[in-house]
């Protein structure tokens, strides 16, 4: 059997990462896999264990969810935490030491960081509990945290800081890059809404925000295919149905 699969998203804010993951997990449990979100796995994992099974057991199918959650967010998210962090001293102190250079507002840093942390909780958990024949999708992941990391309406990406960055990862399983023009992006996240680290800026400062966060992700690529990191690049502009088959062709492509 295959080993599971974690599969990292990375593009700009609007690209449509997170879109995509429902129709790709839905593509693949028509080949034959367990393919699931980041919050779906976790609440799959957290009922297989011990316990998991005891409040299933004692609790009813409506309260399962929720409590299991908190229990994970509370108790396990922590631990996982803590374990990420003494396999990876060198990339948390780098990260850390980063946020603590920026000159932008602390709620932003904060906020990163805190996003950041829960990830490295999220991944670890994953590694420990995942099974043969899974695939998870990340709707963001480490190589995309970058984006977080470096990018801003008023900093321009240092590419030595980035690459940096990235040579301190363990290597992702697979990266799929989702590249949509940045003028497009922009259209979207304004007919959405503006998430919190967007809210205060006008459309110029958006669009340039935009504009560095593609810089970084175009490093992050080229990185990562001169390491040899797995990774596919498609366009999001015709549709996400069209998209995500061309995602699902190139995931099942390296699974097989």
């Amino acid at each position: 059997m295959a080993a599971t699969l974690i599969v990292e998203s990375l593009g700009t804010t609007g690209s449509g990462k997170s879109a995509l993951i429902p129709i790709l997990t839905r593509l693949l449990h028509n080949e034959g896999w367990l393919a699931m979100s980041a919050t779906d796995a976790i609440h799959y994992y957290m009922r297989k264990t011990w316990i998991g099974r005891f409040f299933c057991f004692l609790l009813p199918a409506s309260l399962q969810g929720p409590i299991l959650w908190r229990v994970f967010s509370y108790l396990f998210s922590n631990w996982y935490k803590f374990w990420f962090f003494t396999k990876h001293p060198h990339l948390m102190c780098f990260v850390l030491r980063r946020q603590f250079q920026r000159q932008i507002p602390w709620s932003h840093r904060m906020m990163i960081l805190r996003y950041y942390f829960q990830m490295t909780g999220w991944v670890q958990f994953f590694s420990h509990h995942a099974q043969p024949n899974q695939v998870i999708f990340l709707d963001e992941g480490f190589v995309h945290r970058a984006a977080s990391l470096f990018v801003s309406e008023v900093e321009t990406p240092d590419p030595e800081q980035v690459v940096n960055y990235l040579q301190l990862l363990p290597p992702p399983d697979l990266v799929m890059w989702v590249r949509v023009p940045v003028d497009l992006c922009l259209a979207r996240i304004y007919k959405r809404g503006l998430q919190a680290r967007l809210a205060h800026l006008n459309t110029s400062e958006a669009r340039q925000f935009l504009l560095n966060a593609e810089r970084v992700c175009q490093i992050s690529a080229e990185y990562a295919k001169k390491e040899g990191w797995a990774i596919v690049e498609v366009d999001n502009v015709d549709g996400l149905e069209e998209c995500a088959i061309r995602l699902n062709q190139a995931v099942m492509q390296h699974l097989s």
